[in-house]
């Protein structure tokens, strides 16, 4: 982050390939989910899974905009997309992390990300679509080859080439932490003369953003109060650890830099969030099994 404002000459030409990092970032993620794994857990939360998918894909979104359209409406779209958001790709890897349940936010990320295309763009258009003019279908269209085309991909890779699968499965880390830091260059190495310009805004991102994510992240403790700890608190990490990276990408799309700066700074709420809900874990009780999930489960880095 520090480096893509520090040298934009050298970093903003990653920002013109956010899209495709999204989607190898993607194809990464969807190489390790089996569709049996996941199907399993769905029948055992199905209930769960639904309540927790719509809070995440509408409600949140419902609940948040009245609030911010009339305290901070600047801000508005930046935060109704990351309300409405997925489950990150990550998530699952600080779940683990954190002693909650692996299946249950992996879940809700394959779940979520299938959605999005259908929801995401239905929200803009209801909540903010007069003060936003833009082609919804175009919307739906793009948020639709962001995901399938990675997701086909894959099982294309994992049917047809089992070698490269198993190469790109073992090499994932540092793949994934080089799309990663290719995807911070270009962010901040595109938005850094704003960034550089408005401290104020910068500020206000940060808070609103961790606000945001407190509040998401106690939704999920709220929803799952009556759960297990370690399903109480996979609920808050789906709900708080989302798919920002993703956001960054619509701010491009909508030409709307604030969205993308608040979307990339929701990095450090994101990782704090490690923190409390560590804490939780250990002041409720003793973390999940990890050990009796199956391999395909671990986490992703």
């Amino acid at each position: 982050m520090a480096a893509g404002v520090a040298w934009p000459s050298w970093s903003r030409p990653f920002g013109a390939y956010l899209s495709e990092i999204l989607m190898g970032l993607l194809f990464l993620a969807f190489l390790k989910v089996f569709p049996p794994d996941i199907w399993r857990t769905v029948r055992q939360y199905p209930v769960k899974l639904s309540l927790l998918a719509l809070t995440k894909l509408v409600l949140l979104p419902l609940v948040i905009y009245p609030v911010v359209i009339h305290l901070l409406p600047a801000y508005t779209l930046g935060l109704i997309l990351l309300a409405g958001v997925s489950t990150g790709l990550s998530a699952s890897f600080f779940s683990g992390f954190v002693g909650a349940s692996i299946p249950l936010v992996l879940a809700m990320t394959v779940i979520t990300t299938l959605s999005l295309p259908l929801t995401l763009p239905l929200m803009v258009k209801i909540l903010i679509g007069r003060e936003l003019h833009f082609d919804l279908l175009g919307l739906t269209g793009f948020l639709v080859a962001l995901i399938f085309v990675p997701l086909l991909a894959s099982l294309v890779c994992r049917r047809w080439l089992p070698r490269l699968t198993e190469w790109v499965d073992t090499q994932s880390y540092p793949i994934s932490l080089a799309l990663f830091a290719a995807m911070n260059l270009g962010a901040f190495g595109l938005y850094a003369p704003f960034l550089l310009e408005h401290h104020t805004k910068v500020v206000i991102s940060v808070l609103v953003g961790s606000g945001l994510a407190v509040f998401m992240a106690g939704a999920g403790l709220l929803l799952f109060r009556s759960s297990p700890p370690y399903e109480r608190i996979a609920a808050a990490g789906a709900l708080g650890w989302i798919n920002n990276v993703l956001v960054i990408v619509l701010g491009t799309y909508f030409n709307d830099p604030l969205t993308s700066v608040v979307a990339a700074l929701y990095l450090i709420p994101y990782y704090v969030l490690i923190l409390p809900l560590g804490h939780l874990t250990r002041t409720w009780g003793r973390p999940a099994d990890l050990s009796k999930l199956p391999p395909q489960c671990e986490p992703e880095p």
